[in-house]
C-alpha cells in the first residue's frame, strides 16, 4: 500500500461521487416528475432521455466495480500490475486513470483484439477521453 495513498484516497473520492451520481440518476428515473399528457415526440425524447440514463449508469457501475478492484490491490499490495502481462503500470497512467488493469501497450492489445471480434473492450467507454499519448513517457 505504500507510495499509493494519494490515490488510493482519490479513488474513494471517485467512488463516493459515482455512488451519488447513480443514487440521483434511479432517484430520477423512479420519479420522472408529473407530466401532462403529452405528444408522440415528448414521448419518444422521454424514453430517450430513460435510456441515456441507463447507459450512464451501466458505465459507471462497470467504473465502480473497477475502481472497487484497484482499492483492493492497493490494500493486498498487487496495485499497479497489469493483469494481462504482469508488468508494472507507467505512474503517469495510474495518475489519469487509477482504476486501470492494464499498461498502455497491453490496453491497445485488448482493444485491437476487441475490434477483430467485435467484443466491445471493457475499459473503451471508461477511458475513450483519455489519449494514450497523454501516459507515453517516463515515470515522474
Amino acid at each position: 500500500m505504500k507510495g499509493y495513498e494519494t490515490l488510493r484516497k482519490d479513488l474513494f473520492k471517485l467512488r463516493e461521487t459515482i455512488l451519488k451520481d447513480i443514487g440521483a440518476n434511479l432517484k430520477t428515473e423512479r420519479n420522472p416528475g408529473d407530466r401532462e399528457v403529452g405528444d408522440f415526440y415528448d414521448d419518444v425524447d422521454i424514453e430517450k432521455d430513460r435510456q441515456m440514463v441507463y447507459t450512464l449508469g451501466e458505465r459507471e457501475r462497470s467504473k465502480l466495480n473497477a475502481i472497487n478492484t484497484a482499492i483492493e490491490k492497493i490494500e493486498d499490495g498487487t496495485y499497479g500490475e497489469c493483469e494481462e502481462c504482469g508488468c508494472e503500470i507507467n505512474k503517469k497512467r495510474l495518475k489519469i486513470i487509477p482504476f486501470t488493469r492494464y499498461c498502455v501497450n497491453c490496453q491497445e492489445e485488448i482493444e485491437k483484439r476487441a475490434i477483430f471480434t467485435e467484443e466491445p473492450a471493457e475499459d473503451n467507454l471508461m477511458y475513450k477521453d483519455i489519449s494514450i499519448s497523454d501516459m507515453e513517457g517516463g515515470d515522474e
